[in-house]
């Protein structure tokens, strides 16, 4: 008689996994399998499972995962098509995790050896946890990268949130507990959706922890266009989040301070006036933020001038990081009704209250 098929949506019989790995996935295809060769080769002697969420895919995606479940039987596939973006389905993913602890990387990266092991223990000790990305790696080939690697030995701090500190969502581990009781991601971000949660759990009163050991081998776009387009994106998307947040951005030390670690900033101001007529104070805080994009500009053009010194196509393709961050960071205009974290507001700390 042959035995029946592994079927990748259903769990493993093996016991309550100790570990969820969820991976959001969007036509990974070509990538993916990096990512899943690394993770069955750690066998950690306790149950665990890798969920792949799969975002809508029109390549073959779903397939390869179906096909790498046959050898890999704590391997998962999930249909995350119902929302759309990443954090939707890193959400979806955690919905149908049955592990106390959750894991999270992503389907272009590869995580290091021993990661699986690391961010158990990491998450027996502490309840949010991050590690380190290594850009080498998975970058040897590349033609028109950028030369620096974020949190490569730490957590960011947002010059403009100095009293909270973030973390990358493609290397992190929380416990579910934790994940609950902020309701995940905040599906209404396309980028600093990670950062947007990392602040609203620390609103929450849990503190994320950088573990050195917890290592993942980071993939960088290459090709200019799409280096400028991902730096635009990431521009764009911090300009949102000093919005959701202007309450706290008023309140950190020192005042507010541009991207680059400069003084207060300008055309922000036609976004947050808007705020000030329906939201006071926190209105207020934003325009007092807008003179931020004045020195957002001055970068700029210090980046530009720099271009003509370029040595080596990395410079180049550096220079057009920070010219597209800041031109994402001047021409974006958040929504006046874009949610906004409140202290006094609990609920606003829960990312499913905007569902």
């Amino acid at each position: 008689m042959t035995a029946p098929a592994h079927d990748p949506s259903a769990p493993d019989e093996g016991g309550t996994p100790e570990l969820s790995v969820v991976i959001p996935a969007y036509d990974a295809e070509e990538t993916l399998p990096t990512q899943l060769e690394a993770l069955l080769a750690q066998r950690p002697s306790w149950p665990w499972e890798v969920l792949v969420c799969d975002n809508g895919s029109t390549d073959g995606t779903a397939d390869l995962v179906r096909a790498w479940a046959q050898r890999m039987p704590e391997l998962r596939l999930v249909d995350a098509s119902a929302r759309r973006g990443p954090s939707a389905a890193r959400n979806i993913g955690v919905a149908q995790a049955r592990g106390p602890r959750i894991a999270f990387c992503d389907a272009d990266d590869r995580v290091a050896d021993g990661w699986v092991a690391a961010v158990r223990r990491a998450l027996d000790e502490h309840e949010f946890v991050a590690g380190p990305f290594e850009g080498s790696l998975l970058n040897s080939d590349a033609e028109s990268a950028v030369t620096w690697t974020a949190q490569a030995h730490g957590l960011t701090v947002k010059p403009f949130l100095p009293q909270f500190v973030t973390a990358g969502s493609g290397n992190m581990g929380v416990l579910r507990a934790v994940f609950d009781e902020v309701g995940g991601f905040y599906e209404g971000a396309r980028t600093a959706e990670d950062d947007d949660f990392c602040l609203r759990v620390q609103l929450a009163g849990h503190e994320l922890v950088f573990v050195p050991d917890v290592v993942l081998h980071v993939r960088r776009r290459d090709g200019l266009w799409q280096v400028c387009r991902q730096a635009y994106a990431y521009g764009a998307g911090e300009k949102r989040l000093m919005h959701r947040y202007a309450e706290f951005v008023q309140a950190a030390p020192g005042g507010t301070t541009g991207p680059d670690g400069g003084g207060d900033a300008g055309d922000v101001g036609d976004l947050v006036r808007q705020g000030t007529e329906r939201q006071g104070a926190v209105g207020r805080v934003a325009a007092r933020g807008g003179r931020l994009a004045v020195r957002v500009g001055r970068v700029a053009g210090r980046a530009v001038s720099k271009a003509v010194r370029v040595r080596r196509p990395g410079d180049l393709t550096d220079v057009a990081w920070r010219v597209s961050w800041s031109l994402g960071w001047r021409l974006t205009r958040p929504d006046p009704d874009l949610p906004q974290v409140r202290r006094d507001v609990p609920e606003t700390l829960r990312a499913d209250a905007a569902r």
